[in-house]
């Protein structure tokens, strides 16, 4: 044989021979260190737990603090009787060994959970509402849950396994925990409220229907990968209709203006759904009109939205909700009637009551399936009851619907749990409009709009503080509608205490007046957000016609702080 051959056969094969050899010692040693120092898993009866980790600073013994979210994985690095020293992160702490399991299955098992507040269990996971409730602390037996169904980012356990009655049902982890002191834990303590409305309603009313109904530990604060949530989005709203017959228009605004953004209505005061929606079929009589005047089909839609998004922009979508002729006419029970059955016309509509959990449900399907459409936010418009009811409520003469004795206040909150929960499949954030006055009153007005209670669901609150909504007057101001710089100031500053006294992550993202406007207002209303610390806003001029918006889009500017 060629000797250049054997040299380098020789080689070849000493060369394979170390690489193997190399393999074997990598695996070896992997085995040994998952051997020496195997991963365990954090269990807790919270979705969060914190660890505190003292240390020496100028002579003084201070604490850092670690917080873990259920599921997270630590490496054990020494294990004793009861307690192990583990890793997280580069960081070494001691750890009570109860609080460690072996997978993310054993992590989440328990035997029962409790309700914060009054919820009703679902038929299936993320899909339709039972009527069988459940009460805030009440014991709630756990048939299976899934290490699967485990949010490792918030420690959340997304869906569990559950029996009441001797049938299975499922609930969300968001709306319970796993032991009734945690589910008694008040967060509530800091909300101010005025009790104005008990005057009406009887003393207690206030309490009752804002603090004991409610519940006001924050969703766990939610981040996606490929959605990012921004708070300094400049936005324009418009209607379907006028950004498909001036897309144009739309697609430059963003190159010399700071608009990032465009909230376009997909369902109207009326109920109509401007693209070819399969939802109202599913809840409707066959020949409903709902989709009688789309402008779209579902793809067609999803690509218009795509090619907003691919030059930038983040689009959010505007449902209107308990304002919706069609879906009233087309179910009497589940809407506003007086005793008699009759439909309640009210500010020249029907309404949907907000207690219906079918229009819960019929909305929040259309919320899901305008998600898959290429829309990075859903925002729930007239989420409220209407105004102006309370004789009516005070002499009995409206049947509310209120089919579990709850206050207009915690029906709201529980639409927003409701859809918020559904929508976190689909990656894309909840918004909600509310009232101005609510929040200067500090109460709902009689329409369930309650900040601290919206906010603590919510993704975005946004609020409509239009100048000429306010009253000579108001917040100490003069003439508001002359004073827009210190109108959105007060009035964000209002907004910002309140918020400051709940735990909520939301993001403040204001309506602004552009009808009946200079381009200059616009800037003022903007410059009054940003003196009160918050970033962001969207300029409400109807239908968002090009014809009104280039007229003041001198005052598109940007609203972001920039850092000193």
């Amino acid at each position: 044989m060629n000797t250049r051959k054997v040299k380098w056969l020789r080689f070849s094969l000493v060369f394979l021979l170390t690489g193997c050899i190399l393999v074997l010692l990598t695996l070896g040693c992997m085995k040994l260190s998952e051997f020496l120092h195997p991963t365990k898993y954090i269990a807790s009866s919270e979705n969060v737990m914190e660890i505190k980790i003292p240390y020496k600073k100028d002579g003084e013994i201070v604490e850092d603090v670690l917080k873990l979210t259920r599921g997270s994985e630590v490496e054990i690095r020494e294990s004793k009787a009861s307690v192990s020293l583990v890793r997280y992160e580069n960081v070494e702490f001691e750890i009570d060994n109860q609080y460690l399991c072996d997978s993310l299955d054993e992590c989440v098992q328990t035997d029962y959970v409790y309700p914060r507040r009054l919820i009703n269990l679902f038929e299936n996971k993320n899909g339709k509402l039972s009527d069988v409730t459940v009460e805030k602390g009440e014991e709630i037996e756990v048939v299976s849950v899934s290490g699967k169904d485990l949010n490792l980012d918030t420690g959340v356990v997304n869906w569990y396994k559950v029996k009441k009655n001797s049938k299975n049902y499922w609930i969300n982890g968001y709306y319970v925990e796993t032991s009734l002191e945690a589910s008694n834990k008040t967060y509530s303590n800091s909300v101010v409220y005025s009790t104005y409305w008990d005057q009406y309603y009887g003393d207690g009313y206030s309490k009752d229907a804002y603090i004991t109904q409610v519940d006001y530990k924050p969703f766990a604060q939610v981040s996606y990968e490929n959605n990012s949530i921004i708070s300094d989005l400049n936005v324009v709203h418009t209607n379907l209709d006028t950004l498909i017959s001036n897309k144009s228009y739309f697609l430059e605004l963003k190159k010399h203006t700071a608009i990032n953004s465009i909230c376009v209505e997909l369902k109207g005061d009326e109920g109509y759904i401007w693209y070819e929606s399969d939802v109202p079929s599913k809840y409707m009589s066959k020949d409903n009109e709902v989709c009688n005047y789309a402008s779209l089909t579902k793809d067609q839609l999803s690509k218009l939205f795509k090619e907003f998004q691919d030059e930038g922009y983040y689009i959010i979508a505007r449902l209107v909700t308990f304002k919706d002729k069609l879906f009233a006419e087309n179910d009497v029970d589940a809407a506003l009637t007086d005793k008699k059955g009759n439909l309640l016309l009210h500010n020249n509509s029907y309404w949907p009551s907000a207690y219906s959990r079918k229009a819960w449900m019929y909305n929040v399907d259309i919320a899901k399936e305008v998600a898959q459409c290429n829309v990075n936010e859903i925002q729930f418009d007239y989420v409220r009851f209407p105004d102006g009811t309370l004789q009516n409520s005070l002499d009995n003469s409206i049947d509310f619907k209120n089919e579990y004795n709850e206050s207009k206040v915690a029906a709201l909150q529980g639409f927003l749990m409701y859809a918020k929960t559904c929508l976190m499949e689909y990656e894309v954030y909840v918004a909600a409009d509310i009232f101005a006055w609510p929040i200067v009153a500090e109460d709902d007005q009689d329409i369930g709009q309650f900040l601290p209670a919206m906010a603590s669901v919510v993704d975005v609150i946004s609020p409509m503080p239009y100048l000429d909504h306010f009253s000579k007057g108001s917040m100490g101001i003069e003439d508001p509608t002359t004073k827009p710089e210190e109108t959105l100031t007060q009035f964000s500053l209002i907004t910002k205490r309140q918020l400051d006294k709940i735990q909520s992550t939301c993001i403040y993202r204001t309506w602004i007046q552009g009808y009946s406007c200079s381009s200059e207002d616009i800037k003022k209303q903007i410059q009054g957000i940003n003196n009160a610390g918050f970033e962001g806003y969207m300029i409400w001029y109807g239908n968002g016609y090009p014809s009104d918006l280039s007229r003041v889009e001198d005052g598109f500017v940007s609203s972001k702080i920039e850092e000193s």
